[in-house]
């Protein structure tokens, strides 16, 4: 069934078939890389890559940690995704959970020493396997305006 409700007044605007070959590009190329690093991780027996983004996230928020719906804006993830990662993590000792200190019902997530550990070691397969991936590329086109140019696009969906 179609979805129905507010429509944009966009409705009948199409991509080009530029747009639409660089929409279907950006989604190979994401989902191709991501296999292939997430396949090189699990040979050297770390974590699923997803693990990383939660993990760097949880880190470069310090000491004050990170609440859920906080991580969950700088993340990948859906929330039950989130959730159901964020047990396993906490279970294998990479995160710590404990009670907001402003909101008694919230949580705030720390990474643990292991967490830290186990990050570093994900990040010296995961550094190089990027730069692999992505130098062809950037020898053509800049990657600093290429980022943007993507973030641009994230930023004005909200």
């Amino acid at each position: 069934m179609l979805p129905t409700g507010d429509v944009s007044a966009t409705e009948d605007v199409y991509p080009t078939e530029e747009e639409t070959a660089l929409y279907v590009a950006l989604n190979r190329a994401q989902r191709s890389i991501y296999v292939a690093i997430d396949r090189t991780l699990k040979v050297k027996r770390l974590p699923p890559l997803r693990w990383y983004d939660v993990l760097w996230a949880i880190e470069r928020a310090g000491d004050g940690g990170l609440r859920p719906f906080e991580l969950e804006k700088s993340t990948i993830f859906e929330q039950s995704n989130l959730s159901r990662a964020l047990r396993r993590m906490t279970g294998e000792g990479l995160i710590e959970v404990s009670v907001c200190p402003n909101d008694r019902r919230g949580k705030v997530l720390r990474i643990t020493g292991k967490g830290r550990r186990v990050r570093e070691a994900m990040w010296k397969i995961y550094g190089p396997l990027i730069h692999e991936h992505m130098s062809g590329l950037s020898e053509e086109h800049d990657p600093g305006e290429t980022a943007a140019a993507l973030t641009s696009l994230i930023e004005k969906q909200g």
